[in-house]
């Protein structure tokens, strides 16, 4: 739970959010205060690290993201809160691939009947389990695969992304 110690400290230092890591005196969750009503929650459900937007106190049960794996989870929370951040600092935008036909060479979104998408499969035998509303909250999960989640809120702060994020320099973000 250190990187959402790390995360709380850079959002609340750069962004006019309020940040607030519940897990840390044993609750479930964590908050992102936007004001008016808004924000967004990391949680614990059932075993499943969720992420969604919260609006006027409701959120979706199981986010529009969730997974057993936390790591993913902080991610997705990472990258859907990066504009704000890179905003906050006056950078350029930067955003990451979002559409299937974006995954790299070799990975592929498994996508359920239900309009939900289920896993990535690497090539290399890689295999990441999520449950998600939309591919473009895990095809950057191909891209930043063996990215940490404190990596890649660092990358986010440099102007130029570092060498892990530079390749999207100037693109839109896209939520």
């Amino acid at each position: 739970m250190a990187f959402l110690d790390e995360y709380v400290a850079v959002m609340n230092r750069h962004t006019g959010l309020k940040v607030y890591n519940g897990f840390k005196r044993g609750g479930t969750g964590l908050s992102i205060d936007a004001g008016f009503g808004s924000g967004m929650l990391l949680w614990l459900e059932d075993g499943q690290y969720c992420f969604d937007e919260e609006e006027r106190g409701q959120v979706r049960t199981q986010g529009f993201f969730n997974s057993a794996s936390m790591e993913l989870t902080q991610k997705v929370m990472v990258n859907y809160t990066a504009s704000i951040l890179r905003h906050s600092l006056g950078l350029q935008t930067l955003g990451v691939p979002i559409r299937g036909d974006e995954l790299p060479v070799g990975w592929v979104l498994e996508e359920r009947p239900t309009w939900r998408y289920a896993a990535l499969d690497g090539p290399n035998g890689e295999h990441l389990e999520f449950y998600s509303m939309s591919e473009r909250y895990c095809v950057s999960l191909a891209w930043l695969y063996d990215v940490s989640p404190s990596e890649l809120l660092h990358a986010y702060m440099l102007p130029d992304g570092g060498p892990l994020l530079r390749q999207w320099l100037g693109r839109p973000y896209i939520r």
